[in-house]
């Protein structure tokens, strides 16, 4: 669509006349004319017509913000783009103090969706004054002797906090050596019986080892085959378009009028459809093996017999006989040296013999009982 052109107006700065069309370069209370000052703005939407453009030295071309009226620089007095002297004092155009707007911000308009015209910039004669060279500070404030007390206390307290916890770090991991002494022993063993049984089974298979005694064939389950495809339909979704949302949207031309923008942005709908879809259907087939009967053996445990003393003569279990299907393969020892009547250690049973009652050894430890080390004495 073809951008609109569209009327502005001005206030009179000399007698507040208010709404003067900016295509009028007098104002129609006071007689004064358009200074360097003057600011146009929008009230309404009203499309300027060729005639109106014509009648007042403008043409459409220059209607699209790089024309703009410019500014005597003698007597201040905006004049129109195609004047080649000023219409107030006559001063050549080529001496012009500036365009309109200068170098600021001109108004500019968004139209919303309920007709309405916003601003969403100043006009250079509503511009915000520049931010002063020196600094504002604030008167200063009484202090709060309260407040200061209670976090001088907190901080007080949280360095405590981290100090007991250092502190007691230390109590709990801190090494220290002591000097303990062999006062005994212990020992314990265990075998395990075990005898060769024969088990009677069947499988899809013979595992190794296995006699086989027997086979048949045998259901053995289902199998999905094919059987036909059948149409279905499922439901789909697609985006579609729907209708267009057409915002507007307005600059400052700096000639008296503005032009708008049509800015338009497709909506679409989510719509749902039927597709057929082509979906197999299966059958089940009893599927038949050769299912196998065998025997097989396995070790299966009978008894263990644990032995155990606090001496130093460990031996094993004898209390048990043989039989040709029967072993006592599984054996398991473990030998412990007693310190101090209570800690006692887990060692190889090398070491184990070699150790005598009365030996010391130093160990270091913490307060919690981790051992850092142990160290043989001599």
């Amino acid at each position: 669509m073809a951008e609109k052109i569209i009327r502005a107006y001005w206030d009179c700065p000399q007698c507040g006349t208010k709404g003067i069309d900016g295509l009028k370069d007098v104002c129609p209370g006071c007689g004064s004319g358009k200074d360097k000052n003057v600011r146009y703005y929008m009230k309404d939407v009203e499309e300027v017509s060729s005639e109106e453009l014509q009648e007042a030295g403008i043409s459409e071309e220059e209607s699209d913000g790089l024309h703009k009226e410019w500014v005597c620089a003698y007597c201040g007095f905006l004049n129109n783009y195609a004047d080649q002297t000023c219409k107030r004092c006559g001063a050549d155009r080529e001496e012009k103090e500036q365009d309109y707007g200068g170098d600021t911000t001109t108004a500019q308009y968004v139209q919303g969706k309920d007709g309405k015209l916003q601003q969403v910039n100043k006009p250079a004669a509503d511009a915000e004054k520049p931010a002063p060279a020196y600094e504002l500070r604030p008167e200063p404030q009484a202090q709060n002797t309260g407040a200061s007390s209670v976090k001088r206390s907190g901080s007080g307290l949280s360095k405590f906090a981290v100090v007991a916890a250092i502190l007691l770090a230390l109590f709990l991991f801190w090494p220290h050596t002591s000097s303990e002494a062999i006062t005994g022993f212990f020992w314990e063993r265990s075998v395990t019986v075990e005898e060769l049984q024969t088990f009677h089974e069947s499988g899809w298979s013979l595992p190794y080892g296995a006699r086989q005694t027997d086979s048949k064939v045998e259901f053995a389950g289902y199998t999905q085959v094919l059987d036909h495809y059948e149409t279905v339909y499922q439901t789909r979704y697609r985006q579609v378009f729907d209708h267009y949302d057409v915002s507007y949207s307005y600059t400052d031309n700096g000639n008296g009028t503005f032009t708008q923008h049509e800015e338009r942005t497709p909506v679409y709908r989510t719509e749902s459809y039927e597709e057929a879809v082509q979906q197999p259907v299966y059958r089940n087939e009893p599927v038949y093996q050769r299912k196998y009967y065998y025997d097989v053996d396995r070790w299966v445990t009978l008894q263990t017999y644990t032995t155990s003393g606090n001496d130093h003569e460990p031996y094993w279990s004898d209390a048990y006989q043989l039989t040709n299907r029967e072993r006592d393969d599984i054996r398991t020892e473990s030998y412990y040296t007693i310190y101090n009547d209570t800690d006692r250690h887990q060692e190889n049973y090398d070491t184990w013999s070699k150790r005598q009652i009365g030996d010391g050894v130093y160990v270091t430890k913490n307060t919690l009982g981790i051992e850092y080390s142990r160290k043989e004495k001599g």
